[in-house]
C-alpha cells in the first residue's frame, strides 16, 4: 500500500512511516565519488494495530527480490517489531529493513551511515 493510500484509508494520525536513505551495500567498498547513488527504504505502519506493516517500498538494486522476500511477512500481518527482531543478512541491501529507526514524523535526518 502506498503512503498516500494508507493516509486516505486510515488517517494520517494512525500511520507511522519509517524510512532511510542509504548507500547500497555492494557500493560501500567503492570510493564515494565512484558510487552510483543512494537507495531508499520505507515501511508504512498502522499505529492502531501494533504498527502492523501495511506497505513496504524500496528503490535500489534487487528491488524485486527484496520486496518479494518480505511479501510473506506482510501477508501474515508482520509488525514493525517483527522486522526489528529479524537478523539482517549481512552484507545485503535488504538488511536495512531490520534497522529502520527514523520516522517521517520525527523530521530527523534519513542519511544512513555506511557499514
Amino acid at each position: 500500500m502506498s503512503e498516500e493510500d494508507a493516509i486516505t484509508q486510515y488517517g494520517e494520525d494512525n500511520i507511522e512511516v519509517y524510512h532511510t536513505k542509504h548507500t547500497p551495500t555492494e557500493q560501500v567498498v567503492r570510493e564515494p565519488s565512484e558510487r552510483d547513488g543512494y537507495n531508499y527504504a520505507k515501511l508504512i505502519c498502522l499505529k492502531t494495530e501494533n504498527e502492523r506493516v501495511i506497505g513496504l517500498h524500496y528503490l535500489g538494486p534487487n528491488a524485486g527480490e527484496i520486496t518479494g522476500g518480505f511479501a510473506l511477512g506482510l501477508i501474515m500481518g508482520a509488525s514493525k517489531s517483527d522486522f526489528d527482531r529479524l537478523v539482517g543478512i549481512h552484507p545485503t541491501s535488504s538488511e536495512v529493513f531490520t534497522t529502520l529507526k527514523v520516522t517521517k514524523r520525527s523530521g530527523d535526518s534519513i542519511e544512513d551511515e555506511d557499514c
